[in-house]
């Protein structure tokens, strides 16, 4: 296993403000993730990137019951909030990654282990001085391509118009490492896939702005 760097730099508030009670962080140990056995003993294994409060974690989970899920979250409110409906719901199949998801792929053996990757409206750092802070660039894909399985599919949304711009001109420099399967307008819609409506996409309906969907595969 590489060696794991010191520090991760994060951006942004990893909790709410209001206070959490001890007994409220403790249901999330529950379902952590375990490196040495949850990805070694399974043999499709989904990741869901950001997953906010979790509705897209048990979209997937129930989707796909014969895959682990891992949902990689810094933002502690959220996993808590996916911990209780991981409860109450009774699912087997997923597990939380509580951190920097660039911390996760350095924690893990370089093998093709992941069938997809989802990143579904993440932080578009709207300030031009503050796009450097946006996970999804040149270096991250091709990263990200180390660890997939041969044709895993990477599924990406965005509502930013100037972030839609960047994947796009990001996708052109690594097109020998992904298919471009969704390249025309009228592929990008969110609407016409069977897609988890998650928190960020109500609000980007509500605002009236549109969320484009981006469905790579890798060649």
């Amino acid at each position: 296993m590489r060696e794991i760097k010191n520090q991760y730099r994060v951006y942004g508030r990893t909790k709410g403000r209001k206070k959490i009670c001890i007994k409220k962080i403790n249901i999330i140990n529950k379902y952590k993730i375990n490196f040495s056995s949850d990805i070694q003993n399974n043999s499709k294994i989904i990741i869901d990137i950001g997953s906010g409060y979790g509705e897209s974690s048990i979209f997937l989970a129930k989707k796909n019951s014969d895959a682990l899920i891992i949902a990689a979250e810094r933002f502690l409110d959220g996993n808590i909030n996916l911990s209780k409906k991981i409860f109450n719901l009774k699912i087997k199949n997923i597990k939380i990654f509580e951190g920097n998801i660039i911390e996760f792929f350095d924690s893990i053996e370089m093998k093709k282990y992941f069938s997809e990757i989802w990143i579904l409206f993440p932080d578009p750092w709207p300030k031009n001085r503050h796009h450097k802070r946006r996970l999804i660039n040149e270096n991250f894909l091709l990263n990200l391509h180390l660890f997939l399985k041969k044709h895993a599919i990477v599924y990406i949304s965005t509502d930013s118009k100037s972030y839609l711009v960047s994947i796009m001109e990001i996708i052109y420099k690594i097109r020998k490492k992904f298919v471009w399967e969704t390249c025309t307008p009228d592929k990008w819609s969110y609407e016409l896939d069977d897609l988890p409506l998650t928190k960020f996409y109500i609000k980007a309906e509500k605002s009236k702005t549109t969320p484009f969907f981006i469905k790579l595969r890798k060649i």
